[in-house]
């Protein structure tokens, strides 16, 4: 072996002990996110924003109910549903900022049809909310509570 290929060994050998030594002996980073009080923390900012839909189809009244919640920074809701063939119960509890939508449709209960609609009803909130729906919708006949008076 010659002079020139045994220094360029020794060279490669060398630096690879370098460099396992500098691993050895690196600290490891662990990175702290969150808080004020913590000088060493990285505080960071997102946009986040929630999603909510639920749609109910009582096909032997031909009716649907629906809620969606988008663009909500907070949202807390609570719903609980009945279909049965003669009646349809939709009650919401919802506490938000963002954009709210709340409605129903009943159709004509001889057709079906889209173009023979009984009753339609839509509700938009836009902002900061807190409500409590309660949508029922019995065979011939509707009623909505918190809004229009219920019989």
């Amino acid at each position: 072996m010659t002079a020139k290929a045994f220094s360029g060994m020794m060279l490669i050998i060398s630096l690879m002990v370098l460099i396992l030594m500098s691993a050895a002996t690196a600290e490891h980073y662990v990175m702290q996110i969150g808080s004020k009080s913590n000088p060493n923390a990285h505080l960071f900012s997102y946009d986040q924003k929630f999603r909510e839909s639920t749609n109910l189809h009582n096909y032997p009244m031909n009716m649907s109910a629906s809620k969606e919640f988008t663009d909500a920074t907070r949202l807390s809701t609570r719903m609980q549903l009945l279909a049965l063939p003669n009646l349809t119960e939709m009650t919401i509890d919802a506490d938000f900022i963002g954009i709210g939508r709340i409605g129903y449709l009943v159709l004509d209960p001889e057709t079906g049809d889209i173009k023979d609609e009984v009753s339609r009803i839509n509700h938009m909130f836009v902002g900061n909310f807190s409500i409590e729906e309660k949508i029922i919708v019995a065979k011939d006949h509707m009623c909505e509570c918190g809004y229009l008076p219920c019989a």
